[in-house]
C-alpha cells in the first residue's frame, strides 16, 4: 500500500496536485486531521474495494492539530507493508501574494493576521520547516503555471505503462 502526504505552503499547488493524484488512482482526501491518518490507513487495508494508493493533503487549515502531522508521519513509517512519502510543494512569497490576489481567495491565516498576508506567510512557512526537512519530493512552483506543475507531479507518480512511443504534439 502507498501513502503520499502532499503538503506546503497555501496557493503553491496542493489541490493541483491532489486532482493529478486523483485523476492517476489515487483516493484522495484533503485536510484529513494528522491524528486520523493512521486510522485512515487501516479502513483502507480492511476495504472490500482494496484501496491500495492514497493521497491525503494536509496543511496550515488544521490550526493547532497540524502540528501532529510528523508524530503521524512517525506512527505510519513504521507500518508493515506501507510505504509513505511526503510531497512538499511551496513558491516564493512574492508569487504566493499575487496568486492570492488574482484569485481573491483568502489565505487559511488571514484572520489571524488580520489581513496581513506577508506575516500569514511567514508564520505558515516556519511552521513548515520541519516537514520540508523530511520531504521525499520537492517542487517549486513559483515559476510554473498549472498545467506544468499537474505534468511535474504526474512525472513524480505515474506508473509507466509500456514502454511504447509517445508523441507529444504542442
Amino acid at each position: 500500500m502507498r501513502l503520499l502526504i502532499i503538503t506546503g505552503m497555501s496557493g503553491s499547488g496542493k489541490s493541483s496536485a491532489m486532482n493529478v493524484m486523483e485523476d492517476i488512482g489515487y483516493y484522495c482526501i484533503d485536510n484529513l486531521p494528522p491524528e486520523l491518518i493512521p486510522k485512515f490507513v487501516n479502513v483502507c487495508r480492511n476495504s472490500e474495494k482494496g484501496i491500495d494508493k492514497i493521497a491525503v493533503a494536509v496543511d496550515i487549515r488544521l490550526g493547532n492539530m497540524f502540528t501532529e502531522i510528523i508524530k503521524a508521519w512517525q506512527t505510519l513509517k513504521n507500518f508493515e507493508d506501507l510505504e509513505v512519502k511526503i510531497l512538499f510543494l511551496e513558491a516564493v512569497d512574492e508569487v504566493l501574494i499575487k496568486r492570492y490576489k488574482e484569485t481573491r481567495r483568502k489565505h487559511p491565516l488571514d484572520e489571524k493576521f488580520s489581513g496581513n498576508l506577508h506575516e500569514a506567510i511567514e508564520f505558515e512557512r516556519n511552521r513548515l520547516i520541519p516537514l520540508r526537512a523530511v520531504a521525499d519530493y520537492y517542487i517549486d512552483s513559483s515559476e510554473l503555471a498549472v498545467n506544468q506543475l499537474k505534468d511535474e507531479v504526474k512525472k513524480l507518480f505515474l506508473e509507466k505503462i509500456s514502454d511504447s512511443l509517445t508523441i507529444k504534439i504542442m
